[in-house]
């Protein structure tokens, strides 16, 4: 039994360091950081739709990792809604209101606005932009 006595502390001792490794990694793991941009986008699609009345409602909200990321999408907000607001009205109806077409403005968007962020203030992070209301009518 005495002889058993170190290698069960070997053991112990191993498990535990790789605990504290597992550990360190899940802290190291950034936790996201939400902005959510308070003005929703409303775009009037009359002139895309044969001139029905058509609008398009969007809330929007962007993420990141890094709070300077956040910090630099903040100063440059008034572009960031220009170029979201472009992109919007760019669009028509019958897109946007199918899935698949969501599913590309919100890739275009999220692109767009990673590229604003590199151009005007030179950071990378952008995780992603998220579309936190929809709404077509």
């Amino acid at each position: 039994m005495t002889k058993q006595l170190p290698l069960i502390g070997f053991l112990f001792a191993s498990l535990m360091s790789h605990a504290a490794v597992s550990f360190a990694k899940e802290e190291a793991i950034e936790a996201p950081i939400y902005y959510k941009i308070e003005e929703p986008f409303v775009i009037n699609f009359s002139n895309q739709s044969n001139n029905r009345v058509r609008f398009l409602q969007v809330k929007v909200a962007l993420m990141a990792k890094q709070q300077t990321i956040i910090d630099s999408a903040i100063l440059n907000l008034p572009m960031i809604q220009d170029e979201l607001r472009t992109l919007f009205s760019e669009q028509n109806y019958n897109t946007v209101s199918t899935l698949d077409g969501r599913k590309k403005l919100h890739a275009l968007a999220t692109e767009d606005i990673q590229s604003l962020l590199r151009e005007e203030s030179g950071v990378e992070g952008l995780e992603k932009v998220y579309f936190t209301s929809f709404i077509v009518q």
